[in-house]
Order: C-alpha cells, then sequence, then structure tokens
C-alpha cells in the first residue's frame, strides 16, 4: 500500500462516496484552523483500488511532528465497505506515520460517519460523549410532532407569538452581529479559551465554505438578537457555533432559531442535521438537554489517541512534567499535553 502526506487532497475527496465523508474533510474547512504552529495536511493511502485519507494540523516537537485533527470532527475515512481492508490500512498508516517522523497524533472522530469503529482495533479509542442529531428523513410535520418536544414546540410558538422573524444569509450579511453575540456568550457561560475565535476565523468561514454554509439569523424587529453559523455537504448538516441576547433570553430565541434551521434545511440533500453536544459527558449538562429537546437521536463521539513512537513521546511528556509541575495534574489525560505552557 502507497501512503503519502499532501496539501492538497480534494481530489482525493472526491473520490470518496458522499455518505462516507463530510464537508469536515474538506482543505476548504481544514485550513481554517491553520497557525503559524500548526500547518494543514492530509495522509492518503492507496491499495487494492481503495483509498484512505485523514486531514490533520500537524504541530511540531523537537525535531519529530506530531497532529490534532482540526475543531470539530475528522478521523480517517474511506470508499471501502471492509473493516479488514480498513485495519490493515491503518496498522500501515501507524508504520507510514513513525518513519515520517511523526511521535503522536489526536482524533476527534465524526458521530454521523462512526469511523471510530474500526480504529479500535488499532489504537486507543475512548467514548467521550453523546451527541444529538435530526433525522432529516422525515416530514417537516413529523420532525414536529415526533422529534420537537413538547416543552420545546410551545418554546418555538412562543417565540413566532414574541414576534421573532428568521432568515437565512447565505451572503453572511450579518456576520458582524454575529461575532458580537458569540463573543458576549461565550464570556458569558465562561466558556475555555478554545471556544474563542478571531475574526479573521469568522471571515475566512463565510467566504471559504460559500455555498455550504449560511448564517441563521433571528429577529426582534430590525435587531439581531440570536444567530449560528451552520454548514451543509451532501447528507449531512452542522449546528457550528451560535450566539444570541441574553436581555432576550426569554423571548425563545435559540429554540426558534434551531427549528428555522431545520426548517431551512429540509429544502435540501441534508438526511442528517447534527447539532453536537454538551459542554461535558453528562446528560444532565443544560446544553444537551436543550439539544435532546428537537431529537430523540442519539450519536456517540469518540476520541483518539495514537502513539507512534511511545520511546519519544514518553521522553517528551516527562520533560513537560518536570518542567511544568504546577500543570501537569490539570492536563496529565491530554495525549497533547506537552504544548500547553501555563
Amino acid at each position: 500500500m502507497k501512503f503519502e502526506i499532501v496539501d492538497s487532497w480534494n481530489s482525493y475527496l472526491n473520490r470518496i462516496p458522499s455518505e462516507k465523508k463530510d464537508i469536515y474533510y474538506t482543505e476548504e474547512y481544514t485550513r481554517l484552523y491553520e497557525s503559524d504552529a500548526d500547518r494543514s495536511l492530509c495522509v492518503v493511502g492507496e491499495g487494492d483500488g481503495n483509498i484512505i485519507l485523514m486531514p490533520f494540523l500537524r504541530g511540531k516537537v523537537r525535531d519529530y511532528y506530531d497532529f490534532e485533527t482540526a475543531y470539530g470532527y475528522g478521523g480517517p475515512i474511506s470508499n471501502s465497505d471492509s473493516d479488514l481492508w480498513i485495519v490493515k490500512a491503518l496498522h500501515e498508516m501507524h508504520n507510514f506515520f513513525k518513519d515520517a517522523g511523526y511521535i503522536c497524533g489526536f482524533i476527534r472522530f465524526h458521530p454521523l460517519l462512526q469511523n471510530a469503529l474500526p480504529c479500535k482495533e488499532c489504537f486507543n479509542v475512548i467514548y467521550d460523549r453523546k451527541t444529538i442529531a435530526v433525522d432529516m428523513r422525515y416530514t417537516q410535520d413529523e420532525i414536529w410532532t415526533n422529534q420537537i418536544s413538547s416543552k420545546n414546540r410551545n418554546m418555538i410558538r412562543k417565540a413566532e407569538k414574541n414576534g421573532l422573524s428568521y432568515k437565512a444569509e447565505y451572503d453572511f450579511k450579518s456576520l458582524h452581529h454575529f461575532i458580537d453575540l458569540y463573543n458576549e456568550t461565550m464570556q458569558r457561560i465562561g466558556a475555555d479559551e478554545f471556544y474563542f475565535f478571531s475574526e479573521q476565523y469568522h471571515h475566512n468561514f463565510a467566504d471559504r465554505l460559500k455555498g455550504n454554509a449560511f448564517l441563521g439569523t433571528v429577529l426582534l424587529d430590525s435587531e439581531v438578537v440570536g444567530a449560528a453559523l451552520l454548514m451543509r455537504s451532501g447528507e449531512y448538516g452542522h449546528y457550528h457555533l451560535a450566539g444570541s441576547n441574553r436581555k432576550k433570553g426569554s423571548l425563545g430565541i435559540n429554540n426558534y432559531l434551531l427549528w428555522k434551521t431545520i426548517e431551512e434545511m429540509k429544502g435540501t440533500t441534508v438526511k442528517q442535521f447534527h447539532l453536537g453536544g454538551g459542554t461535558g459527558p453528562s446528560k444532565d449538562d443544560s446544553l444537551f438537554k436543550f439539544k435532546s429537546a428537537f431529537s430523540n437521536q442519539e450519536r456517540d463521539f469518540y476520541i483518539g489517541k495514537w502513539i507512534f513512537d511511545e520511546v519519544v513521546y514518553q521522553d517528551v511528556c516527562n520533560e513537560w512534567e518536570m518542567k511544568y509541575p504546577d500543570i501537569k495534574d490539570k492536563y496529565r489525560n491530554l495525549l497533547l499535553k506537552y504544548r500547553y505552557r501555563k
């Protein structure tokens, strides 16, 4: 089997059927997360008429490399229907990464593609949490009646009575309003730095994903009081980032925003609209409960810790622990813990 690491891979991605891939795997999406320290690349393997690939962000460790998949979901995908072939390819991919100077890689698997399953045969795959998906194969009335909870339906009706309106902006006209609402929301809930993005990130999202993304906005009169970045590609749609005006939260903004987005997605090829999970693994998490009010369809989210060179990896971690003893306990369970400096 032949493997290579490339910096342009959409042509390879085109060889994979639509139901086996998603927007998270495109060059345009992955490159949103490039930085001075992380370069977007993709490993591609070919053999027996099949292909396997995985985009990632490459980092530097001493004279070695490591990687993580981009924010959201990723992991290996293939056009093959044979788990045996995929497992064989993954074993060979492991050797390829080690020979190429990589010590480890952190993977966020895709809950809808279920690509974590064959990887369990090859490296450490860990269940993280439940996520929620709306089954879009039903009619809009069936979704409303059978997937939306009665309390949620009441909140949506309340939002309509309160005079809220919705607009799907494919031109991202209100992007500056979204940025303000999103940042205010993240600050309000005390979100980790991981969930904050530069203003340039949001503009790049709008520019690079145009045609496969839009901004869903909720207005009260002419004021944008809630908004979300949405994506769709083939069979899959995604609720990406969202924010709302806290002072007007009692109007049912977020409930209305998601329901109207479901209506918008119904006019596309999307078969599953993924809402994601909560802020933590608990089913009592308030964000998870909110999303569960839109569907009882749960999807498992896994993470992967893939170590290619155990000796070098342990040496790097030991050195980090000696240098930063005050934070070693806080980050001890993270594969890429040695990246943290404070």
